[in-house]
């Protein structure tokens, strides 16, 4: 984080505010809101407030944790707790505390993935119910195959978990016109009523704020407990309130608790969870008093005048002062600061902004952990990590989480759990072949050809016919059989087979999926006999080592969702959670994947919130990418809830949004997603697309400066690599005698340094024959032939 410059005339008027100032602090990009926030707390500390008495909160657990580390470096004194917490953290903590004050069963969170699964299950039954001829709820529309989608169930959640913040009943539901409203009305109470039988405890994050909410407005103090002492609460980036969260505002307020809410109605990205600049409007006007922080210094010049060009296109609800704040005086023309480059196909696309970021790090002294892609959804981050990877560019995937049973470490991990709780003699040998080629069963399939080879030779010798597949699971299955192969490839198989046969020893005396899994990893060695943990770690701290992070980061995640099932449900078995977590589709809820110094960071327009770095590219605007104005929510209309209910509460009728009043507003959240992508970067910034006979740039080109011409882009290399290349290709093909000259003693140098392919003893083709004669004489000599190789 950069030092932050002296406080504006508008930030000190938000800082030096009475302590019980209520109100509504509005700032375009770059403006200092969450330093207007920051100084603000430490103020209102160093004028008699007690730390417990004031509380920061963001919509999410990241925005907490970096806000959280803000306010305690500049604060600087002993808290009871955190003085930052999301939105989520903050209402379990009130209905956690007031459920133990009540001598009630404490609440757990329902993660989404379990309600996934629940909602999952109760669908599957009433197709089956169907299939026996029993009516459906549902409306032909919706029918059996649809519902049976992972695309239905998310926005059944969504759907569900909106009704919950607009206080919505499914008996409200079942009074609908809409006959999928009905459904799902009904649906509604039996999913409640499962939850009910099943889990009593459990509160998705929709049912946190709604109760929390209700607690704020009804309990007595002494229920409270320390949250009981509150006088002031800040929110920041309180564009991406839903209609809960604002819910849970009001109540703040209705305790006289002062609020100050910081946020920007531009770059709001919650529009997909029913956050959006109405409900910010409808906060403001709540909360009265309005800052307009009037001066933007975070981006240069060009970058400001090109973030606030694209502002201007946005549609307004509400306030719009904030989008006159000047920035810093601008220069003549975007300069470098502002790029735009249209490749011809993906691969150069990729090539681009390696080496773009590869130029800020090494031309400019960028530091790559100064350095951001931003990409419209986490499919674009998914792949712009493995090709970015494969070109030697340190990356981390922030807030881009992946359904744990789609982990192919995962998958492994608990596939060899799963073996070694089967019965010896019933495990598939197809399974167990697999098992032994990935990274925890030590053989490649070479190896493991061999040890079937030699499992099926000394079969044949004994006069036995047993095929090699089950020779080999009888090999693991008693260990002994193996040891009389003294091969490598043996000596692995049966240190596999001691490990299958200590878990299941270990689930007999009563271990959990937990320490099952621990007792894999821990157990597991690498080809060279170290530790596979020691192997990888360091595996992952190389230059090339984003795969195996990735792995690591996934191993991490399935241990806290390990641990997690076992408090939450010790009488869940290891069986259960292995059945949960591979026929899962929804991402665990999880801590961010930890940190790892010097690397870029790839993320989407939404986990970029409170975020801010040197140099960004923006990639991927495709046409149909950035902007999608697909119509969402069109399955169960869940975009027509708020109104409707509104309407249907106040008597009035409910208004009629057109085909084109949809896209349009579609379009302007689209805007405001790319506004906030522009707005991350200080003082460089890329945009990439590509063009060619299957995508189209994006019109949102139409604001920047003329792409570059793609022979601009192509120069020196700037990775080891590529420098080996470019000489040898001179050595080998120029006719200049300097060039090769140069080139040679270049390859030389790189050679001293032990750079991999700069020695020529390591070039094919380039040493003579050692010995022109036929490998073989078919005159008169016999040739062997392997016929599984035929």
């Amino acid at each position: 984080m950069p030092a932050q410059p002296a406080p504006t005339a508008a930030q000190a008027a938000v800082i030096d505010a009475p302590s019980g100032a209520v109100g509504t602090v509005i700032g375009a990009p770059g403006t200092g809101k969450t330093h207007a926030l920051v100084e603000r707390v430490a103020a209102l500390i160093e004028g008699g407030f007690a730390p417990e008495q004031v509380l920061a909160l963001t919509p999410n657990r990241q925005a907490a944790t970096a806000l959280r580390d803000r306010i305690g470096v500049r604060v600087r004194v002993a808290t009871p707790g955190p003085l930052a917490r999301s939105l989520g953290s903050f209402a379990f903590q009130l209905v956690r505390g007031t459920m133990v004050h009540a001598g009630q069963e404490p609440p757990a969170l329902l993660t989404g993935a379990d309600q996934d699964r629940i909602i999952a299950d109760l669908l599957a039954g009433e197709a089956e119910d169907e299939g026996e001829g029993l009516r459906s709820r549902w409306p032909e529309s919706l029918g059996a195959a649809v519902r049976s989608s992972r695309a239905f169930r998310s926005e059944l959640r969504a759907f569900l978990a909106e009704c919950t913040e607009l206080g919505v009943t499914p008996a409200e539901l079942e009074r609908s016109e809409r006959p999928a409203w009905r459904a799902v009305g009904s649906f509604a109470l039996s999913y409640r009523s499962v939850l009910d039988r099943a889990r009593a405890a459990h509160r998705d994050a929709a049912d946190l704020l709604a109760e929390a909410g209700a607690i704020l407005r009804t309990a007595e103090p002494e229920m409270l407990g320390p949250l009981g002492r509150l006088r002031a609460v800040l929110i920041d980036d309180a564009q991406e309130l839903t209609a809960g969260g604002v819910a849970l505002v009001a109540a703040l307020r209705s305790r006289g608790i002062a609020v100050l809410a910081f946020g920007d109605p531009d770059i709001s990205s919650g529009a997909f969870r029913g956050a959006g600049p109405e409900l910010f409007a409808s906060l403001v006007a709540m909360l009265g008093d309005v800052h307009v922080l009037d001066e933007a210094h975070r981006q240069d010049p060009a970058l400001t005048a090109l973030t606030r060009t694209v502002v201007q296109t946005i549609g307004a609800s509400g306030r719009i002062e904030h989008r006159r704040a000047p920035g810093p005086a601008a220069a003549d023309g975007p300069g470098d600061a502002v790029q735009a480059f249209i490749a011809p196909s993906p691969h150069e696309e990729h090539d681009l902004i390696a080496r773009t970021l590869r130029e800020w790090h090494l031309l400019h002294g960028i530091g790559w952990e100064r350095m951001a892609v931003i990409a419209h959804d986490t499919r674009q981050v998914a792949a712009l990590e493995a090709e970015l990877a494969a070109r030697e560019v340190p990356t981390r995937a922030a807030g881009v989480q992946r359904p744990l049973g789609s982990e192919t470490v995962v998958r492994d991990i608990v596939g060899i759990v799963r073996l070694a709780l089967t019965e010896p003699a019933e495990r598939d040998p197809q399974l167990l072949a697999e098992a032994l080629r990935t990274p925890f069963g030590g053989l490649d399939g070479v190896g493991l050809r061999r040890l079937r080879a030699r499992l099926r030779h000394l079969e044949l010798e004994a006069g036995g016919s047993a095929p090699a597949r089950l020779l080999l699971r009888d090999g693991i299955a008693e260990p002994a059989r193996l040891a009389r192969l003294d091969t490598a490839e043996a000596r692995i198989a049966d240190r596999f087979g001691t490990l299958l046969h200590e878990v299941r020893e270990a689930r007999l005396r009563g271990e959990t999926i937990h320490e099952l899994l621990w007792r894999v990893w821990d157990s597991s060695r690498a080809a060279d006999g170290r530790r596979l943990a020691l192997s990888w770690q360091e595996a992952a701290n190389s230059p090339s080592g984003a795969e195996t992070a990735r792995a690591l980061d996934a191993l991490v995640a399935l241990f806290d969702a390990a641990k997690r099932s076992v408090e939450r449900a010790p009488e869940k078995g290891p069986e259960a959670f292995i059945h949960d977590i591979l026929d899962s589709e929804v991402p665990e809820d999880s801590l961010s994947a930890p940190e790892r110094p010097a690397t870029v960071t790839l993320m989407t327009p939404a986990t970029a919130l409170g975020t801010e770095f040197d140099a960004v590219v923006i990639a991927g605007v495709q046409d149909g990418v950035w902007p999608n104005v697909r119509l969402r929510g069109g399955l169960l209309e869940t975009w027509r809830l708020g109104e409707a209910v509104a309407a249907a509460r106040s008597g009035e009728p409910e208004h009629e949004h057109s085909t084109l009043d949809r896209r349009r507003a579609a379009l302007h959240d689209e805007l405001r997603l790319f506004v906030r992508a522009l707005s991350r970067a200080r003082h460089r910034l890329l945009v990439t697309a590509v063009d060619d006979d299957d995508q189209s740039p994006s019109a949102f080109f139409g604001f920047l400066p003329d792409p570059l011409p793609p022979q601009e882009r192509h120069a020196h290399p700037l990775t080891l690599r590529g420098l080996v290349a470019k000489h040898r290709r001179v050595l080998t093909t120029s006719t200049d005698p300097v060039a090769r000259s140069e080139a040679a003693g270049q390859l030389r140098l790189l050679a001293e340094a032990d750079v991999p392919g700069a020695d020529p003893d390591e070039w094919f083709g380039v040493r003579p024959p050692s010995d022109e004669r036929p490998l073989r004489d078919l005159e008169t000599g016999s040739v062997p032939v392997s016929p599984s190789r035929l």
